[in-house]
């Protein structure tokens, strides 16, 4: 049974709430920060979610940059147009597989972990080549190896021992793309300059109810959870939360993240 990759509902709002202190902002803070500031005035945000990305590039580009921040979840979108407005963003729903931009219109495209859950990956890839200008810079990342990731590995098994599947597994899904992978993607879709970096962080959160709310309503998993037994979501969570607090301590919970940064240019 596969999870559906929607983020709908209360969904979004409870990945703003729970998800993006704990597992996003801090690698949304190195992707934005690998970006070239020198002739960047046209950026493309892809998977843009709540905004956390978006939120990091109003702070470190230029005045002068422009900011076309996309997602296919609508839902995400408006979350983030609540915490995130400027003159210089322009709010769009955008399928990365059909980008409706005109060839070579962007300096930089940036994307944070957003490709791992695309069904046609070498599509998403070969239009963000052609929406990027000749020596245009991509910027993006996908988690790393999920045994590094201790939330999404205990995660992902306590939900198993009740569903009998791993969502988070899937492809697509958040740990469908490895390195190797990834590099072979970039090369066939006609990227140049690929430089690939490994990025470890912490993540903290105040208490492991938090981030087992968070992990279970703050991701497509309740889509999974409800599609076999609506009634088991707070017993799943209840046992996320044990689970987390044995294996990650509490007050607070503190977790190991990995992530692989890609740099190319076209």
């Amino acid at each position: 049974m596969a999870t559906e990759i929607n983020f709908n509902g209360s969904i979004p709002q409870h990945y703003e709430d729970y998800l993006i202190d704990f597992l996003f902002d801090s690698f949304a803070n190195d992707l934005v920060k690998r970006v070239a500031t020198n002739n960047t005035i046209k950026v493309l945000e892809l998977a843009a979610g709540t905004g956390c990305v978006t939120k990091h590039l109003v702070n470190y580009l230029p005045s002068s940059a422009t900011i076309t921040a996309t997602d296919l979840q609508p839902g995400m979108l408006e979350v983030a147009k609540k915490n995130l407005s400027g003159s210089n963003i322009d709010w769009a729903t955008v399928d990365m597989t059909d980008i409706p931009y005109d060839d070579d219109a962007f300096d930089s495209i940036i994307c944070q972990f957003g490709l791992m859950l695309v069904p046609n990956k070498m599509k998403a890839l070969q239009e963000i080549h052609r929406v990027l200008k000749p020596g245009g810079q991509l910027v993006f990342n996908v988690w790393g190896n999920i045994d590094y990731n201790a939330v999404w590995k205990i995660g992902g098994e306590v939900v198993e021992s009740f569903l009998g599947n791993n969502p988070i597994l899937q492809d697509p899904g958040p740990f469908s793309l490895n390195e190797r992978t990834t590099l072979q993607l970039l090369e066939d879709a006609g990227f140049s300059n690929i430089k690939s970096t490994v990025v470890d962080e912490t993540g903290s959160i105040e208490t492991a109810a938090m981030a087992a709310k968070g992990f279970i309503e703050g991701l497509p998993v309740v889509l999974a959870i409800s599609k076999s037994n609506p009634s088991q979501i707070p017993i799943i969570q209840q046992a996320l939360e044990v689970a987390l607090s044995q294996q990650l301590s509490n007050h607070p919970l503190r977790s190991s993240l990995q992530a692989l940064v890609f740099d190319v240019s076209k």
